[in-house]
């Protein structure tokens, strides 16, 4: 009886530790968190030095330079160049934007991690949102939550972004509101119940992804009661 009882009870423990482990989840992977100084009163950028500050930049590609005073991004196939600074959740992020190409395709990212880019030139899946205006040989205008072609909060499908011209954003998050201005004009504004914020969605990155863009004069700032 004995030696029955202590074989069973090895076989229970062989079968167990033969037994494969809870699946992990694979679809929400771990976020990012780096260790990246808060925004603190502010910040701005006129991109008025030879190069870029690796202090202040992280560059996931070769695909960006300071040039005439400005930034300049060309075919960095949704790699972004990533502000080394933590967003508060409620932040306003004021910017200057031109396209030196017919195909418009502005592009930048809010409350994402960072560090992460696209690995393969795929479809693209952001840790934040993406603002796009005139992507897709300037044909589509969105904020997208993280997914550009399936999560879009918003879309105009109308404005058209003209070569050279410059362009005044304001980007305004307040909660799960947020609201896209242009030259002093609401452009685009949605709300997202489940907001993105917090570490692993905290950093603001200029992106692009073959067309010649440029950003200017870009400031920072946590949002007050009326930003």
């Amino acid at each position: 009886m004995e030696v029955r009882v202590a074989c069973a009870c090895i076989g229970a423990i062989l079968a167990a530790a033969c037994r494969p482990s809870p699946k992990l989840e694979e679809d929400e992977p771990a976020p990012v968190v780096l260790a990246s100084p808060p925004l603190g009163e502010g910040f701005s950028e006129s991109f008025e030095a030879a190069t870029l500050d690796k202090q202040l930049w992280r560059a996931t590609s070769g695909g960006y330079a300071i040039e005439n005073g400005a930034l300049r991004a060309k075919n960095a196939r949704n790699r972004p160049l990533w502000l080394k600074r933590r967003l508060p959740c409620d932040v306003v992020i004021e910017l200057t934007a031109w396209s030196d190409s017919p195909d418009g395709d502005l592009k930048v990212e809010v409350m994402g991690d960072g560090a992460s880019y696209d690995p393969d030139q795929g479809s693209y899946v952001s840790t934040g949102y993406i603002f796009i205006f005139g992507g897709w040989n300037n044909t589509v205008s969105t904020i997208v939550k993280q997914d550009e072609h399936h999560a879009r909060l918003v879309v105009d499908e109308q404005t058209r972004v003209e070569p050279g011209r410059k362009y005044r954003w304001s980007i305004r998050f307040a909660g799960g509101h947020i609201e896209w201005w242009i030259d002093g004009s609401l452009f685009l504004s949605a709300d997202d119940p489940q907001p993105l914020c917090g570490p692993g969605h905290d950093h603001f990155g200029v992106n692009d992804w073959s067309v010649p863009i440029h950003i200017d004069d870009l400031t920072i700032r946590p949002a007050g009661p009326n930003p």
